[in-house]
């Protein structure tokens, strides 16, 4: 800047909070020889930080020993030269903090030498700033008013205090590069929250039948869902779900199914009946989600004492029956013969089939016979497009899980990575994808 007029950043000023006095930095501690001063700043602003969590400004602020407003150019000059790291400079004026001068204005000025003669001081070339940051204050709350200021008067660095003592600077870039590592970091325990509501091998391996899955976020997190529930020895029932819409607001939608079974198990629930579990669930589903939103689902009840198992298609994708006579693999459709979960119709259908006996049952029933195989997977599959933006489509889906059927056990996993990742390439996967083999 070519002027030392101050802007007036009233709009966006605060007063010193009297409760923070006691807080206090006695600015004694950053006295010293020019030498040692470094290695000391360095030494107590890490100090420092340590009495603030990593959201409050105090945990990003740097400490830097102020210049005098009358100090000359020359001076400011060779402190850049000689600290590479350095950014900017706090600049005091009657004892107080009052603004800063950058290396990129430092730079511009060194280069005239019309600028070094005339400049008895570096007073011209300071960006005043009114606005106070205090370091107890949180870094979320006060993103928007300091990328505000820098947007509508290009201030890139604010002076932080600890009650009415100077702590140190911040810059815009210190703000978004905290709120980003924050975000990435709840992001990551959020995803991993969300994976430890997916069956474990605890949960499959004591199943008289065996199931493998492959699950792949489009994001972080996402809407697909899978669970095991264990009725009893002979019992279970195997549900796919996909929540309407994508990451965080999906992921949450898809707790609401996990900690459904969760509770079931935790109280436990005696009920046994698939007709039951299943209106429970989506009565409960249309208590807690909020109206607009749906999950689909296939849901599979095996019975291994009776030799049976049905499947209720909750509006979601084709399901298929796999099985090999001689060399040829045959397969059946299953297509939605309920609605999705959550608005309280399969609750209704369900309960109305049980109590008359001319409904048509919303579900398809099969004989339980070694070799047959059961493929579920979410849209994500079908909808996943290649390089030049094609769909992989149902007919393709079909036609893999024909051939899947005779992939061994354990290379089935890989066999549907391999599969989505040869598709998709260096393509972006829109949608989460999810595929469970069950084989009988």
């Amino acid at each position: 800047m070519d002027t030392d007029e101050t802007i007036d950043l009233s709009e966006f000023s605060e007063e010193l909070a009297e409760s923070q006095t006691s807080e206090s930095v006695d600015e004694s501690l950053f006295t010293g020889e020019a030498k040692k001063e470094k290695t000391q700043e360095q030494e107590f602003s890490s100090m420092l930080h340590e009495n603030f969590s990593p959201k409050q400004i105090g945990s990003i602020a740097c400490y830097t020993e102020p210049v005098s407003v009358s100090v000359a150019l020359d001076v400011v000059i060779q402190l850049f030269k000689d600290d590479e790291s350095l950014h900017a400079i706090p600049v005091e004026e009657n004892d107080h903090v009052v603004g800063f001068i950058d290396r990129k204005t430092v730079e511009s000025a060194s280069g005239s030498m019309w600028k070094r003669i005339t400049s008895s001081s570096i007073a011209e070339f300071i960006k005043k700033v009114d606005v106070i940051l205090y370091a107890r204050e949180y870094i979320e709350n006060n993103l928007k008013k300091v990328s505000d200021i820098n947007r509508k008067y290009d201030i890139n660095y604010f002076p932080v205090f600890n009650g009415k003592s100077f702590f140190g600077m911040v810059s815009l870039d210190d703000f978004l590069d905290r709120t980003a590592e924050i975000r990435e970091q709840d992001l990551a325990k959020a995803t991993a929250i969300q994976q430890s509501f997916f069956p474990h091998d605890s949960d499959i391996s004591s199943l008289p039948y065996k199931i493998c899955f492959w699950n792949q976020m489009a994001n972080e997190l996402g809407g697909d869902m899978i669970n095991v529930y264990k009725l009893s020895d002979s019992c279970s029932l195997v549900g796919c779900f996909d929540v309407s819409g994508k990451n965080v607001a999906a992921s949450l939608l898809t707790v609401t199914v996990s900690t459904f079974f969760q509770s079931l198990l935790a109280t436990n629930n005696k009920e046994r009946n698939p007709f039951h579990i299943i209106a429970m669930l989506d009565a409960y589903l249309a208590r807690v989600i909020p109206p607009g939103n749906f999950i689909t689902a296939a849901l599979c009840y095996v019975d291994y004492e009776k030799k049976n198992f049905c499947i209720f298609n909750c509006g979601h994708t084709t399901t298929y029956l796999i099985r090999k006579q001689g060399d040829k693999v045959f397969s059946v459709s299953i297509d939605p013969k309920l609605p999705p979960l959550s608005m309280g119709e399969v609750h209704d259908q369900l309960m109305a089939s049980l109590e008359s006996k001319d409904a048509k049952h919303p579900y398809n029933a099969y004989k339980l016979t070694s070799g047959i195989h059961l493929s579920m997977y979410s849209d994500g599959f079908t909808d996943m497009k290649d390089e030049q933006g094609e769909r992989y489509e149902d007919p393709r889906a079909k036609e893999f899980f024909m051939k899947l059927y005779d992939t061994p056990d354990g290379e089935v996993k890989g066999e549907v990575e391999k599969t989505v990742k040869d598709w998709i390439g260096t393509a972006i996967l829109p949608d989460d994808v999810t595929v469970i083999d069950v084989r009988f």
